[in-house]
């Protein structure tokens, strides 16, 4: 067995900052249609009044679409490749690939997924703690990457 290191420590999380999202749901939506059909387990963290908007419109977002998806605590939560978190645990959450962030905090454990995406709103009250966390991404060594909305 030779001595290389693991492959997590090769390839680091990526931290995305996608910002000045009109409707950063709407956003979020067709995100996790996209990582779901290319095979990605996602959780999304958000406060629980999101969470309950985004959980209808991954139903109805657009016609003929469906976004697979079911709350943490639900017992398919291990076979289904969104997974919805007021209070998001990720040791819990089985094997996921990627976060989505609508919630104002860090998720504890980021660092050990392939990716993290922080979702932040144009004009909402969201971008203070956005620029918090872009300051702690920072702090920990990460260097995020930050894409404005083309809308």
């Amino acid at each position: 067995m030779s001595g290389n290191p693991p492959l997590r420590a090769i390839m680091p999380c990526s931290v995305e900052f996608r910002v000045n999202l009109p409707d950063p749901l709407r956003y979020a939506c067709g995100l996790l249609r996209t990582a779901t059909q290319r095979g990605a387990r996602v959780l999304v963290a958000a406060p629980e009044p999101l969470l309950t908007e985004l959980d209808p419109l991954l139903w109805t977002f657009q016609p003929g679409s469906f976004v697979p998806h079911v709350w943490q605590d639900d017992p398919l939560a291990d076979k289904t490749p969104v997974i919805l978190a007021p209070q998001p645990d990720l040791p819990r959450a089985g094997r996921v690939t990627a976060l989505v962030n609508l919630g104002p905090d860090l998720v504890t454990g980021w660092e050990s997924l392939e990716r993290v995406i922080e979702l932040v709103s144009e004009n909402g009250p969201d971008k203070p703690a956005a620029r918090e966390r872009l300051r702690a991404y920072r702090a920990a060594g990460f260097d995020p990457t930050i894409i404005p909305s083309r809308s």
